[in-house]
């Protein structure tokens, strides 16, 4: 099955809060939050015909942020997010890319190392749950 990869905008905003609180329920974004970031910055989706992977970005002259990154339930452990980052790559191979994420989630650390990223530092105390963040980056394709 061919997936598809394509912008998400704010004609999608229902569709990605619906996808916040599948993938990330009691941590999911709020409409206002998202409505923000769609108006700032971009998102992404994978899928064939509905999204089944997405990501929210912070896209700069450059460098990439992920701000987000999930894939729905029903289709994890199938290699969609990592699609999605290779995706991302090709789609801006001249950026450094940087992320961070929960010291505790050890499937998509990873993720991340097996897509090219590496560790530059762990916050402590970062997110409200008291957990430490791990940033991570990956530099571009040369």
């Amino acid at each position: 099955m061919s997936l598809s990869f394509r912008s998400l905008g704010e004609d999608h905003l229902k569709e990605i809060l619906t996808l916040e609180s599948l993938c990330f329920p009691g941590e999911e974004w709020t409409e206002k939050m998202i409505q923000t970031h769609l108006e700032f910055h971009v998102a992404f989706g994978m899928g064939n015909p509905e999204t089944q992977c997405y990501a929210l970005v912070c896209e700069t002259p450059w460098e990439i942020e992920i701000f987000r990154i999930a894939t729905l339930p029903k289709f994890r452990k199938l290699g969609l997010a990592k699609q999605l980052l290779e995706q991302l790559f090709q789609k801006f191979p001249k950026k450094e890319f940087f992320l961070e994420v929960k010291e505790s989630n050890e499937p998509a650390i990873k993720l991340y190392l097996s897509a090219g990223f590496f560790e530059l530092e762990r916050r402590k105390k970062y997110y409200p749950d008291g957990s430490t963040a791990v940033l991570m980056k990956r530099n571009p394709i040369e």
